[in-house]
């Protein structure tokens, strides 16, 4: 009985027989000294094989198994098939020549060369490379896929070459001296080498940057940049040369691109302040989140091609969520955001020519392979503008903050000292309207007691009336010392001040009282308890003054490491622009709950008065 995968070739075979009938005339490609450089094209013929399961064996000697190519270069894009490239060569000149295969991502490069150094004899040179293989194994030390073709010189050789890809079959083949190859290399060599230090400059530059200031774009924004270059230099071969030679396992596009997606994100939720302009979009981003977790797992179990087409889409769905996103946060005003845009257009621009050359649809020339360098290259330096623009934007609102601030300080300022002026005026008005007239009745009530000696029962009932109008003057200077400070908050603690402060509020007669006060002594500084003291009377002397009402609640309760007070009133209720800005008693109060690092809100009660909410932590 035959084997499962013996039984599967032969009938791949027999259909692939079936299709051609016919054997192809393979032309000969003929090397001699009259150029040093030969452009396979079209001079030799393929094999797809979508089993992945034939050998040399399987298919060498029946060329009615292969058709001509109808492609100057095999350009296929993503495919799991195996394909097989059959040529003729001579070579008419002692000459050591190579096959250059200018793509070293190719996963899978098998060279099979057959040869004949006398009549009797065959000769088979097997050589093994590809991105899969460790660095070191390779004929030729180098980025590029270089393989010996181990010629003999007037010998015509048969060449089979057996390609497989993790991501895209593009296979452009060339014959070349090795001299030539490395000369016509340096302008390559050349350009990689300014991409990459223009990357490692900027990169360098922002981590810097990132360690002065500690804004977290920089630092996602040089994370991004380097798997973008890591991905570039997987498709250079540059990857398996310089970073993994030992571990080729790790040599694919799926992981450095994940990567890159991931902090690209990052990096734009943080450039952007996504959750604060729009906070519905950047859900989004969980969708790419998902994707490349998704990529890096499928590449992890082994399915590489799936991973990369799913890689492939998730590029298409990101360049649609940035523009989303950019668009969405320059309409609102971000000014940095232009420069978000113009640098992921470039990248987009990049990546589609690139993607489009790899699909056959646009020519390979220096531009069309170089594209995706360039637009990464643009987009890493407009981004490093926009970042150095987002900071002087930052630096100018500081600025304009601060004056702003220090406006506000200078009219808090003026109308402190104006309150202090008030209250010394008060004070005055106090002790020369009140407890200067108390007292120079208790002088004239001490002349006439001094006057009327001889009377004992007018005498005495002059003593009572000074007693009592001592009592009234005390009295009267514990007002004012009330007033100025209440020592009892000292005394009776937080709580029990507030109780009081109410009941005098009660007494007025202008408003009845709701109290639901829980007890929260001992829970702040003594100083920070004026605070709040000062806080909830200045609330209840603007709704005296100001609000009309005739009915008032006070709420404090503390929760967790919270302090809530709640104040509310039927009253005519509080405009937007006094709870924006203010008097003099508003200010007074944000500037307090600035020293408690406490929060107030101001909202309209229905159907009419205002409700105050003030939270302050302990």
């Amino acid at each position: 009985m035959l084997p499962v995968g013996r039984f599967v070739v032969i009938l791949y075979l027999l259909s692939a027989m079936t299709v051609m009938g016919q054997t192809t005339e393979l032309p000969v490609i003929e090397l001699d000294y009259r150029q040093s450089n030969y452009s396979v094209g079209r001079n030799m013929l393929m094999l797809e094989d979508p089993t992945n399961a034939l050998q040399l064996s399987n298919v060498e000697g029946k060329p009615e198994l292969f058709r001509p190519m109808t492609q100057e270069i095999l350009n296929v894009g993503p495919s799991a098939s195996t394909f097989w490239l059959k040529l003729r060569v001579v070579s008419k000149m002692q000459q050591e020549w190579f096959l250059h295969v200018r793509a070293p991502f190719l996963k899978q490069v098998d060279l099979f060369t057959e040869t004949r150094p006398s009549y009797d004899q065959i000769e088979m040179h097997i050589t093994n490379v590809g991105s899969a293989l460790p660095y070191h194994d390779r004929p030729v030390l180098t980025n590029q896929t270089i393989l010996p073709l181990n010629l003999i010189r007037k010998d015509t050789a048969t060449i089979y070459l057996r390609v497989r890809s993790n991501s895209i079959i593009r296979v452009p083949l060339e014959i070349s001296t090795l001299q030539h190859i490395y000369e016509n290399s340096q302008e390559n060599d050349i350009a990689h080498g300014f991409y990459f230090g223009l990357i490692a400059a900027l990169i360098i530059y922002n981590l810097f940057v990132f360690i002065s200031i500690r804004e977290r774009s920089y630092l996602y924004y040089v994370f991004y940049i380097f798997c973008v270059a890591m991905n570039i230099s997987y498709i250079k071969g540059h990857f398996l040369q310089f970073m993994v030679p030992h571990f080729p396992q790790a040599n694919h596009s799926n992981y450095s691109g994940s990567l890159a997606f991931i902090f690209a994100l990052l990096f734009t939720n943080s450039f952007l302040n996504t959750s604060y302009y729009c906070p519905r979009l950047k859900k989004l981003g969980w969708l790419i989140v998902v994707s490349c977790v998704a990529i890096i797992v499928l590449s992890l179990s082994g399915y590489l091609l799936l991973g990369f087409q799913l890689n492939w889409l998730t590029v298409g769905f990101f360049l649609i969520y940035s523009n989303l996103i950019g668009f969405a946060v320059l309409r609102q005003g971000f000014k940095p955001a232009k420069y978000y845009l113009m640098a992921f257009t470039a990248l987009l621009a990049g990546i589609l020519i690139f993607m489009m050359k790899d699909m056959a649809v646009i020519p390979e020339n220096w531009f069309t392979e170089g594209s995706y360098q360039i637009g990464s290259g643009l987009e890493a330096i407009i981004l490093s503008f926009a970042l150095a623009n987002k900071l002087n934007t930052y630096k100018r609102e500081k600025e304009v903050t601060q004056a702003e601030a220090l406006a506000q300080a200078k009219l808090f300022s003026q109308q402190l000292i104006g309150s202090q002026e008030s209250e010394r005026k008060r004070v005055a008005a106090e002790l020369h309207d009140s407890l200067g007239q108390s007292l120079g009745m208790v002088k004239n009530k001490v002349l006439m007691i001094k006057r009327d000696t001889e009377k004992p029962q007018l005498r005495e009932k002059q003593l009572r009336d000074l007693e009592e109008m001592v009592t009234d003057a005390i009295q009267e200077v514990r007002n004012i010392s009330y007033n100025l400070r209440p020592l009892h908050l000292e005394l009776l603690g937080i709580t029990q001040s507030l109780h009081s402060l109410l009941e005098d509020v009660v007494e007025t007669g202008l408003i009845g009282l709701e109290t639901d006060i829980q007890n929260f002594d001992n829970l702040l500084t003594k100083t920070n308890e004026m605070n709040v003291f000062r806080i909830v009377q200045e609330c209840f002397n603007n709704i005296l003054k100001h609000a009309q009402a005739n009915a008032a609640r006070i709420q404090i309760s503390k929760k967790d490491t919270m302090i809530a007070i709640r104040i509310e009133d039927n009253g005519v209720g509080i405009g937007p622009v006094a709870t924006e800005k203010g008097g003099f008693g508003m200010i007074g109060i944000r500037e307090r709950l600035n020293i408690l690092n406490g929060q107030i809100e101001i909202l309209e009660n229905k159907p009419s008065g205002t409700i105050i909410n003030i939270q302050i932590p302990f």
